[in-house]
């Protein structure tokens, strides 16, 4: 085997798989968003027993108990917590379902522990159901990031807008990243997305989403859809998709990530993946506090499985 440097690279420059053995998962929220973070983690361990996952959770104002409450979703795993300052990342007003937590991601560059050299970026409203080390071992190619394709914005639009070429460009999803955090680093490309978010700010109707496509324009790796699938994503779909950037190598999802203002949680909203999402958290100690919280009561939950059972895509089996 070609000789390895931490950040997975051998001495020709080409991409490996990262020597890192331990799995880092980083993600951004603060108090509003514990629960769905939790059920998050706790997912991704209980689809990856004896996985070596250290989360590195950037947030900001939680208490010693509710960071103790989260670390006891995911036994095994360790946890570093790094509290998001007003002074570590600008004001960015809350937009609906974006607040200024989708910067805290951006912090990754300089915020990371020393020993962190690739990292996965995970949202908070995602729900996992495939094994985070299949992901973990994703070849990017010599890329800094890896993600999904984004299937709501138009390409030929966003390039359009920014000056940027759009023949065989793509816009990823930026709520699952497989990140090489010493390219990231060395090129402060998150800096740079962060320099472009503060000069553009209210232009920008995905924030960092935007500015992160924007600095990795034609410059990022391929992940296969299932492990970032999206609302707009149908069966027909799957099985039509001809693109390269949009086809499944799985029948079904690793990853459902609810994108937008349909979150499973909200009531009298329904999203074809919801199910997922309540299924995992009623092994957490977060079900009764969720249900409170969103006036989910036993009725509206037994809708949605009704509707799961009568309307889930073909051949998906929940575990």
């Amino acid at each position: 085997m070609p000789f390895e440097n931490s950040s997975g690279e051998n001495r020709s420059g080409e991409n490996t798989v990262s020597v890192q053995t331990t799995i880092d998962v980083a993600m951004g929220f603060d108090h509003r968003y514990i629960p769905h973070s939790a059920n998050v983690m706790s997912a991704i361990m209980r689809h990856a027993p004896g996985a070596p996952v250290r989360f590195i959770m950037l947030s900001s104002g939680l208490t010693e108990e509710q960071k103790r409450r989260m670390e006891a979703v995911a036994p095994g795993a360790k946890v570093v917590w790094v509290e998001v300052g007003d002074d570590d990342l600008p004001a960015y007003a809350d937009r609906g379902h974006l607040n200024r937590t989708v910067l805290y991601r951006l912090g990754l560059e300089w915020m990371a522990p020393a020993d962190c050299h690739r990292v996965i970026y995970i949202d908070a409203d995602i729900v996992l159901m495939g094994d985070i080390r299949e992901l973990w071992n994703a070849d990017l190619g010599g890329h800094a990031i890896g993600a999904v394709t984004d299937h709501w914005q138009d390409v030929p639009e966003f390039a359009k807008l920014w000056g940027l070429p759009s023949e065989d460009a793509r816009y990823f999803n930026a709520g699952l990243q497989v990140i090489d955090l010493d390219k990231v680093k060395a090129g402060k490309l998150f800096s740079k997305a962060l320099d472009f978010v503060i000069e553009h700010d209210k232009k920008l109707l995905f924030g960092d989403q935007d500015a992160l496509n924007y600095v990795f324009w034609k410059n990022s790796a391929v992940i296969e859809p299932a492990w970032n699938v999206q609302r707009f994503q149908s069966a027909k779909e799957r099985a039509s998709e001809t693109r390269a950037d949009r086809k499944w190598g799985k029948p079904t999802p690793r990853m459902i990530h609810y994108t937008g203002t349909e979150k499973p949680w909200a009531r009298n909203v329904w999203h074809p993946w919801a199910w997922a999402y309540w299924e995992n958290l009623r092994r957490t100690p977060y079900l009764k506090e969720v249900q409170a919280t969103y006036k989910m009561d036993t009725a509206q939950l037994m809708r949605l499985r009704l509707r799961w059972l009568m309307r889930r895509p073909a051949g998906t089996f929940l575990q």
